[in-house]
């Protein structure tokens, strides 16, 4: 059974790190080059479900992902 997380809950138990890579994916800025940016930041936010690699091996947001960074850019 699948389902919908809070995107309010999942945006407030979100590490500094893994806000920076969701808002730098969101706004199509290079990630890698921060360094509070870890492949660990990476990994975690890849199992929470709030982003993904596209064909190109690019990371993207995903549904949740996209609702996660709507709260946070609002305040939430």
């Amino acid at each position: 059974m699948n389902i919908a997380r809070n995107p309010e809950n999942v945006a407030t138990g979100l590490s500094v790190p893994e806000r920076t890579l969701l808002f730098s994916i969101a706004c199509g800025v290079d990630w890698s080059y921060n360094p509070s940016i870890t492949r660990a930041t990476v990994v975690a936010t890849v199992l929470k479900g709030l982003v993904a690699r596209d064909a190109t091996g690019r990371l993207t947001l995903s549904g949740e992902g996209c609702a996660a960074v709507r709260v946070l850019f609002k305040g939430g």
